[in-house]
């Protein structure tokens, strides 16, 4: 049992929302992105027109959103420089950002949007590995970039 929901009704999808999904409109019940969100969401259209469809009314959509504890896009950091580039970091906001970016969205409402404490935790898990994108992360990690970055959780409600 997992946030009120029996094993056999969670069901793993791997798919491209903004390629249209292989489901009935309103068949969700729930939807959670970890880790990518900030990649497509971006999109002022994306949750409206692309995923927010597949959800129920009075469904959920949770998100874990890698981001930024204030925005500094006009004077990145340093730190950050060290292992990307300006527009590498184009996918990396703050809450306030967030926030302003969903609420454009008819049909949906902020039930919750805070930082978790899981930040400092899933970044060392991620530059321990050796995977070829970790490998390059280390640097900026090392040279303090958790001090301005973050994971944000957002829950949303469609109405």
């Amino acid at each position: 049992r997992r946030m009120g929901v029996l094993d056999g009704q969670i069901h793993p999808v791997k798919a491209d929302a903004a390629e249209g999904l292989p489901f009935e409109q309103q068949f969700f019940d729930a939807v959670v992105s970890i880790d990518s969100y900030n990649y497509f969401g971006r999109d002022p259209r994306y949750l409206g027109e692309k995923l927010l469809p597949y959800v129920k009314p009075g469904g959920k959509i949770y998100l874990s959103i890698p981001g930024m504890v204030r925005d500094c896009h006009d004077a990145l950091p340093a730190c950050l420089l060290a292992s990307w580039t300006p527009e590498q970091l184009e996918y990396m906001h703050d809450m306030t950002w967030w926030q302003a970016m969903i609420g454009k969205t008819p049909g949906v409402v902020i039930e919750g949007m805070h930082q978790m404490t899981c930040t400092r935790e899933a970044w060392a898990d991620w530059i321990a590995c050796e995977n070829e994108y970790a490998r390059g992360d280390r640097t900026a990690v090392k040279a303090g970039a958790l001090d301005y970055l973050n994971t944000i959780a957002v829950t949303l409600v469609k109405g």
